[in-house]
């Protein structure tokens, strides 16, 4: 079902209560957004208009620029302008969105906000494909609007790379389930490449590559969801080949397993980060629900007791953002090295800036309560305990310290203007709400509505949510979909619905 109702021993903790008017207005103002979005969203450019949704909407024209500009892209996308997905659409960046309108539809028995999430997947899966018979979709590739046909990287012919999001796949399966069979398949077939070992690359090239954490936990969950609805032993016998090629090369000692194991020298193959107890456990607890398979689950737990038991910086009471696989946290690296820009070395970076790299806080946060609500873990629940910790004591929402002199530049009016991202309000609103569900703790659901107030504050404009304070867009990849999501869980409140991820 889509929205899960808290039994009454539950309800029974929950002593805070929202304000109905507050309630009211988070409701209002996703609604008012939602149907601007079906409104003037859509792709009506080029000859052949579609019922997709585009990536970036400038709040002053109310159109989807061509070329829109470039402001902090190439600091968020770190240095790839087609991840924003410029004059186009992206079915896997947008999840979060269909994920709200599904659960606007079955609120209100309003038929259209369904209907035109239909209308997208069915159509993205038909006209947006790669010659290989990948979806054009994820962070190189999309479909151009303006010239009808995929775009992005390499002119439409780059990679296919799904990465991080925990993808609707249940419902694109109830609109398309033949080719959604084919799209994971594909996964197999061009992404993994070792069928022994589980050796994968994030890129569809059947090559060796990056094998990071966060693109094979897309694949065990694409795996894990066609077992789940098929019974086919492959499927599982595939999701655990690939999930094990990162459980194999954990330090069995500590359980610190690294992001890119196959990256030779380079530091993502001998550390541990919160790609790893975040995204990608997050996949792995996905995994176990549609499969049932307790693995997932264990190794899932696994993960995160260990970045608890390494990461977690009592004295300092902050979670550290890089660990060598033996434990040692990395606090300190000077490098010239040009990929050494990444490496998320001290303290996490709480209010981050850039959409991937190499730290998820909130991702990690999320995971954390995920995994006691679907394991009752301890370990998970005194993690969660931890982030809040660690998120309260960075509030309010700022501009993060990497790359922070990076953004104000191209973002002049950022520090005036001040909060952070739709990604990290809607990641933020969403763990404080479920800290609060699994303790009844009233700091919680305090604390969500403080944020939720401060997001709609900071980016909420006639009818419209922008992606940043500083920004005229509307932005997907900025996380619009994701505050959309929190905004209707926190309006829902004490009703209680799946997880924002």
């Amino acid at each position: 079902m889509l929205l899960l109702t808290v039994t009454m021993a539950a309800s029974a903790l929950l002593l805070s209560q929202i304000d109905e008017a507050k309630s009211n207005h988070y409701r209002e103002c996703v609604t008012e957004h939602v149907d601007n979005f079906l409104e003037r969203g859509m792709d009506h450019y080029g000859e052949v208009q579609t019922p997709m949704f585009m990536s970036i909407i400038d709040l002053e024209t109310l159109e989807s620029p061509r070329e829109p500009l470039p402001l902090d892209g190439i600091i968020r996308c770190e240095e790839r302008q087609h991840r924003r997905n410029p004059a186009g659409c992206d079915l896997w960046e947008d999840q979060p969105l269909l994920r709200t309108l599904y659960a606007m539809g079955a609120l209100t028995g309003d038929t259209r906000y369904a209907d035109a999430c239909d209308s997208y997947i069915k159509t993205f899966f038909e006209r947006s494909r790669k010659e290989n018979g990948m979806l054009a979709w994820g962070s190189h590739i999309f479909y151009n609007a303006y010239t009808d046909r995929p775009g992005g990287d390499q002119d439409g012919k780059g990679p296919h790379e799904i990465l991080v999001l925990l993808p609707e796949w249940e419902r694109m399966w109830r609109v398309t389930p033949e080719l959604l069979t084919k799209e994971v398949e594909g996964i197999w077939e061009w992404h993994v490449v070792d069928k022994e070992t589980g050796l994968h690359n994030r890129h569809d090239d059947k090559s060796v590559g990056c094998d990071f954490a966060f693109s094979g936990g897309s694949f065990v969950q694409a795996f894990a969801f066609m077992y789940g609805k098929t019974r086919d032993p492959k499927y599982l016998q595939w999701a655990k080949t690939v999930a094990s090629r990162h459980w194999n090369a954990r330090n069995p000692e500590t359980n610190l397993a690294p992001d890119a194991p196959s990256t030779g020298d380079r530091y993502d193959a001998h550390h541990c980060f919160t790609t790893v107890s975040g995204p990608h456990a997050a996949a792995l607890l996905r995994a176990y629900e549609v499969s049932g398979d307790p693995w997932f689950k264990d190794v899932a737990l696994a993960y995160i007791n260990a970045y608890l038991k390494y990461g977690w910086d009592a004295e300092a009471r902050q979670w550290r953002a890089m660990l060598a696989l033996d434990r040692t946290p990395v606090m300190e690296q000077a490098s010239d090295e040009y990929y050494d820009q990444w490496k998320p070395v001290g303290y996490i970076d709480i209010w981050r800036t850039v959409m991937f790299s190499y730290e998820f806080p909130m991702l990690a946060a999320q995971t954390s309560i995920y995994a006691f609500e679907v394991t009752g873990d301890a370990g998970a629940l005194e993690s969660a305990r931890h982030w809040a910790e660690n998120i309260r004591a960075d509030m309010p929402p700022h501009i993060g310290r990497r790359w922070r002199d990076a953004l104000v530049a191209a973002l002049p009016e950022a520090e005036a203007k001040g909060g952070t991202y739709a990604e990290n309000y809607g990641r933020a609103i969403s763990f404080f709400l479920h800290l609060h569900y699994a303790t009844g703790d009233p700091a919680g659901l305090e604390t969500a509505t403080a944020l939720a107030d401060e997001a709609i504050e900071k980016l909420y404009a006639n009818g419209w949510f922008k992606g940043h304070p500083a920004k005229p867009y509307c932005e997907s990849t900025d996380g619009v979909g994701l505050l959309l999501y929190a905004l209707l869980e926190l309006s829902e409140y004490p009703a209680r619905m799946p997880g924002n991820f």
